[in-house]
């Protein structure tokens, strides 16, 4: 269901837009968008996979319906107007997913499913479609079959998620191509080759940048640079119908920066923990013990939180990883409490840590 056919997501998408122009192009403290990771099982072994499901970490416990109806709920108040359900990978789980979608009620929302696109077929699709879902994001990792499937740990996995954008485009969602770049490939032709396809085919391109965490943990050389960063931007406007989370959605000239979206963005795993995004292992709260509210105000009373950095704080900005985010115990299911990792001066005002947290 494409978003404008959704009033109240469309509401709070236009009181987005609003925050953002008068904030001179950037995010601030305007909360976007949830990502909820239901459950961490996984049909295949990503190389990259930030939330080590290919060691099957995690992957029995899932976030019960009646807690997504709640967190849903308290994420729509919150004017959050993006919602993105992911995994693990929750299309191996046909019944899983209808229930946690008919609980979710995505009719309030952008909403869309991020998968790797194996088991997702036309029947899968039109249901998706009918249940509420905007959009579905299906990742690649190459236009060469083989290298995709080999860092997909699959053979065939390349061509079921080139299907599946098929067959999200024919029941009316809109079809993203989510690709990964890093140093290693930022400028490849097959980066470029991925972006043609896309563009060629009427897709949208959704680029996360290589982060150092799960699967990648301490692989900091994976980082984009500064050099990079500006090629994608140059690319951005090159091809029109690429995204990043932190470039300004709003902006036609295609090269503002809205702002890394740390807190604006908040990840819940499957036990129910918060982090900041899903690339940032420092825990804020957990959905069984505090309020989406209460979780954001405290997320944004940290200063690396709170100000605005044109940088991605997990994937560009390397002063920020080597300073917070070092500690090989890390991960999502074993994120570092924010008072742990902070102290008094890195919060906004220096407000003192006991009046601070809830």
């Amino acid at each position: 269901m494409p978003i404008f056919d959704k009033p109240i997501a469309v509401k709070k998408l236009m009181e987005f837009r609003k925050y953002v122009l008068k904030n001179n192009g950037h995010i601030g403290t305007k909360q976007r968008g949830i990502d909820i990771n239901l459950n961490n099982a996984c049909n295949l072994k990503c190389k990259h996979c930030f939330t080590n499901s290919p060691l099957d970490d995690h992957i029995e416990e899932r976030l019960s319906n009646d807690v997504l109806a709640r967190v849903s709920d308290e994420a729509d108040e919150l004017g959050i107007f993006e919602y993105d359900l992911q995994g693990g990978e929750l299309t191996s789980r046909p019944r899983l997913l209808y229930e946690a979608l008919e609980a979710i009620r995505p009719e309030r929302f952008y909403f869309y499913l991020t998968t790797n696109g194996h088991r997702l077929d036309k029947d899968m699709a039109k249901k998706l479609a009918k249940a509420g879902v905007s959009r579905v994001s299906v990742s690649i990792d190459s236009m060469d079959a083989e290298v995709h499937d080999e860092f997909r740990g699959k053979v065939g996995s390349w061509q079921k998620a080139i299907d599946a954008l098929e067959h999200v485009a024919l029941a009316g969602m809109a079809p993203y191509l989510n690709i990964t770049v890093g140093h290693y490939n930022a400028f490849s032709e097959d980066v470029k080759k991925m972006l043609k396809y896309s563009k060629d085919k009427g897709y949208t391109t959704l680029i996360n940048v290589a982060t150092p965490g799960g699967m990648w943990k301490s692989m900091t050389e994976i980082m984009v640079d500064e050099k990079d960063t500006s090629h994608l931007i140059d690319l951005r406007q090159e091809y029109g119908n690429v995204l990043r989370n932190l470039w300004n959605p709003f902006d036609r000239n295609n090269k503002e920066v809205l702002g890394c979206n740390t807190v604006n963005r908040l990840y819940i795993t499957p036990i129910g923990d918060v982090l900041p995004c899903p690339y940032v292992h420092i825990k804020l709260g957990n959905i069984f013990e505090n309020s989406l509210k209460e979780i954001s105000e405290k997320g944004f009373k940290y200063k690396p939180f709170h100000d605005h950095s044109d940088l991605c704080l997990a994937g560009e900005d390397k002063e920020f990883v080597q300073k917070y985010l070092t500690n090989d115990e890390m991960g999502i299911f074993n994120p570092i409490p924010v008072e742990n990792i902070f102290s008094n001066k890195d919060m906004v005002n220096s407000i003192p840590t006991d009046t601070a947290l809830f």
